[in-house]
């Protein structure tokens, strides 16, 4: 333990080093005690004088500076986090460097969901799913998911599901996720595809409780900040002002008209287990239009926070675009 009598007050002028702002790498070193005992400096964002001086110091006091730091200044990054494409890259977790700052459970995270960050569904981009959500699947095995998803297991090994009325096959050997169409099975939209695997991977056999909640009543309501806001664009673009469209558009799609509030209420099954409400509010002169999603609570066990997520934006864009017909 350090005791108070060791450690002297700074002047302004060390002081000035200490009150550093957030690190190249994401911490913020004003949380931390050893910055607040000036026992450590902050290495400052990677274009700022102070992380220059810090690698100087690095080089001269332990002979190399920290990758990540180093890298951050010669890319000319402030943050590693917001600022670069890479992130999360080998300096946070190769060699010797395993482990710190981040554990690798936050870097998977990270990787998983930024994947859904750069998923536009409309540049012709693919979305890359993530390893770890095929081999949950070839985990459990073939009967379980079955039994808690509602699929159907077929010859070939591949399952059968419906969504919004429409059948999707789901080839886990080989990676695949197929629409069906007059003219046979066809590549899924890559938005199609992310959510069919989560939701097989994660299926559970829970009942329906029969409360509908807004994302703000789920266990993970902290996700659907910031970036994460539920994304609705796409139906408040196209049917914001038109209430009967929106609700044509829905029943294309399997939805029932409901009495609630709002302008026009749909529910839709977008897979066997999961329920969807949207009530939408028409915009006029003075107002926005707003669209609110309700969710049967029982989502809560079966969809993670980034599974909700893609699953609202993939179903706004599919009724508005109606790209599965």
């Amino acid at each position: 333990m350090i005791k108070k009598a060791l450690i002297k007050e700074p002047t302004s002028k060390e002081a000035t080093r200490y009150l550093m702002p957030t690190g190249a790498c994401g911490v913020n070193c004003d949380t931390c005690r050893l910055n607040q005992r000036r026992l450590c400096s902050s290495c400052g964002s990677g274009t700022s004088e102070q992380a220059r001086l810090k690698i100087e110091a690095q080089e001269r006091l332990l002979g190399a500076p920290c990758p990540i730091l180093a890298c951050a200044r010669l890319n000319s990054i402030d943050h590693c986090l917001r600022d670069c494409d890479q992130f999360p890259c080998e300096n946070f977790s190769g060699d010797g460097i395993s482990g710190y700052p981040f554990s690798q459970g936050y870097l998977n995270m990270q990787k998983r969901r930024r994947v859904l960050l750069e998923e536009t569904s409309q540049n012709g981009e693919t979305l890359a799913i993530p390893d770890h959500h095929w081999h949950l699947i070839s985990e459990r095995g073939a009967e379980d998911i079955t039994r808690c998803s509602g699929a159907t297991l077929q010859k070939d090994g591949s399952f059968q599901l419906e969504m919004l009325t429409r059948w999707l096959r789901v080839d886990v050997g080989h990676r695949l996720v197929e629409i069906g169409h007059q003219d046979g099975w066809l590549p899924a939209p890559p938005l199609v595809a992310f959510v069919a695997v989560v939701y097989l991977a994660n299926s559970r056999s829970v009942p329906l409780s029969g409360r509908w909640v807004s994302e703000k009543d789920l266990s993970c309501r902290e996700f659907f900040r910031g970036p994460h806001e539920m994304r609705t664009e796409a139906v408040l673009t196209r049917f914001g002002n038109n209430s009967i469209d929106f609700l044509e558009a829905a029943k294309a799609y399997g939805g029932v008209e409901t009495v609630d509030v709002g302008d026009a209420a749909a529910r839709l099954w977008v897979f066997p287990s999961i329920p969807l409400k949207l009530v939408l509010w028409c915009g006029d002169d003075e107002l926005e239009p707003v669209l609110t999603v309700m969710f049967d609570q029982s989502i809560d066990a079966l969809l993670p926070g980034d599974g909700i997520w893609a699953l609202v934006q993939m179903v706004c864009e599919v009724l508005a675009e109606q790209s599965l017909r």
